[in-house]
């Protein structure tokens, strides 16, 4: 429906912009790490805060409480320029293909 409102063009832009986010470098947000440790950083903060009480699953059913940890997140760590997305996407992403 959305697609009706703006050109292909545009319609192109927004697909590749938001399918592109999985795919990032953390350089690009002022981290000094890989992307792999970066994902680590991110797992173990999740699992400070929440282990044992809500899964991802859980936290993303409740944004505001999602919104906090990533302000957490980047307040701990000092990567005030990380969007949420990512912070929250790196932890689904372990999740679905946790490392060997």
């Amino acid at each position: 429906m959305i697609s009706t409102l703006l050109s292909p063009t545009q319609t192109q832009f927004y697909r590749e912009f938001l399918m592109g986010r999985g795919r990032f470098d953390p350089k690009d947000f002022g981290v000094d790490l890989s992307r792999e440790d970066f994902a680590d950083k991110m797992v173990e903060c999740f699992a400070e805060i929440y282990r044992d009480t809500w899964t991802m699953d859980e936290l993303l059913l409740h944004p505001r409480e999602a919104a906090m940890f990533c302000d957490n997140v980047r307040r701990k760590y000092h990567y005030f320029d990380v969007p949420d997305d990512v912070i929250l996407r790196v932890i689904l992403a372990r999740r679905k293909n946790p490392s060997p």
